[in-house]
């Protein structure tokens, strides 16, 4: 498999490195791996920081426990492709 990767151009394998959420005002990518954030169309660096409350209930089986951040990646994307609804002022300075 890796193989069938390195014969892929540069660019076709920055984009399986990324997830992209398009809301109505941008289209974002945020990195497998790191859970970062750029906003298109120059890759703007655009800070969220999952909120961090371990008293908060947790809910439901996720099948990665242990890994937080596929579940951060997912709760990303899902707000910000409904980014029109986002009202939090410092993530809507940075939009």
């Amino acid at each position: 498999m890796l193989d069938q990767l390195r014969a892929l151009p540069a660019e076709r394998r920055r984009e399986l490195l990324h997830a992209l959420a398009e809301g109505d005002r941008h289209t974002y990518k945020i990195h497998l791996g790191s859970g970062n954030i750029l906003r298109t169309p120059n890759d703007q660096y655009l800070c969220i920081v999952p909120k961090s409350d371990p008293s908060a209930p947790r809910t439901g089986y996720l099948p990665y426990e242990g890994d937080r951040m596929p579940a951060v990646i997912l709760s990303k994307a899902m707000m910000l492709a409904e980014d029109t609804g986002i009202t939090d002022p410092s993530i809507l300075s940075q939009l």
